[in-house]
């Protein structure tokens, strides 16, 4: 959810996704207390993203999950979705995942280690080696 608010932001006005120089500040924070307020009014809401876990912490009826995967295993789906090579699937990926980490940790004063800490989350479920389907499963075997 998260990832699509922004999504559609950066489409609505023409940015490049990948360029962390265009994704201010003030537009990190307007997504990521969108999601924490829409936690709070919504009632059943399924919402996903870095920040979803740490912003539904205060929310003792939210299931937090947290979904993990091998790096390799991520390179190859990210380079099969975007029709890139794997070299320049890990290359891509590791350089937004670090700009955004590096977005976060001076905006919200959140490292990488606090937001993948198991400790925020209800469920971990590591998505490597299974299908969307069985990922769903075990998120409803756990509500």
């Amino acid at each position: 959810m998260t990832g699509q608010l922004f999504r559609d932001y950066v489409k609505k006005h023409k940015l490049n996704l990948e360029g962390a120089e265009e994704q201010n500040e003030k537009l990190t924070k307007e997504v990521d207390y969108k999601v924490r307020d829409m936690l709070h009014d919504a009632g059943n809401l399924i919402v996903d993203g870095w920040m979803s876990g740490l912003m539904a912490n205060k929310f003792p009826d939210v299931l937090k999950i947290l979904l993990v995967c091998k790096d390799d295993i991520r390179y190859k789906r990210f380079a099969k979705r975007e029709k890139i090579s794997f070299k320049d699937a890990c290359k891509r990926v590791e350089e937004r995942q670090n700009s955004w980490f590096a977005k976060i940790k001076k905006i919200h004063k959140i490292s990488p280690k606090t937001l993948n800490n198991v400790k925020n989350y209800d469920l971990v479920v590591d998505t490597s080696y299974i299908t969307p389907q069985a990922v769903l499963k075990r998120v409803l075997e756990r509500v």
